[in-house]
């Protein structure tokens, strides 16, 4: 029984330690979308053709919704990918306003916070 409850700790810390990223905000340079996935799970997963941060997902890929905090709207997520589609169709670049977490490795250190389309 004891060392149940010592894995049960552990896991408990360990997710604790996983829920707290320590995010940084910055910005990205002028850059073209290369992918944009999506699916019914959750955020649409954003692909550029230039490396972004290392701290990202490949170098180049963002999350355009953050995963561990609650969106203050679905109107404000579907006008987020409203902009980034349209970069998108246009052929233009867009600048990012974005949260990286480079302590951890993995998929959700970097979303997209803000999107900017700006002329080539």
């Amino acid at each position: 029984m004891k060392s149940l409850l010592t894995i049960l700790a552990t896991i408990a810390a360990s997710y604790g330690a996983v829920a707290s990223a320590v995010y940084t905000r910055t910005n990205s340079g002028s850059v073209d979308i290369d992918s944009i996935y999506a699916n019914e799970w959750g955020s649409p997963f954003v692909t550029f053709k230039s490396q972004i941060n290392p701290a990202c997902y490949g170098g180049n890929g963002l999350y355009l919704y953050n995963q561990e905090i609650a969106q203050p709207s679905k109107q404000l997520q579907n006008n987020k990918m409203a902009m980034l589609l349209s970069a998108k169709l246009a052929n233009k670049k867009v600048v990012l306003d974005y949260f990286y977490d480079g302590s951890q490795g993995g998929w959700s250190n970097c979303y997209i916070h803000g999107i900017s389309i700006v002329d080539q």
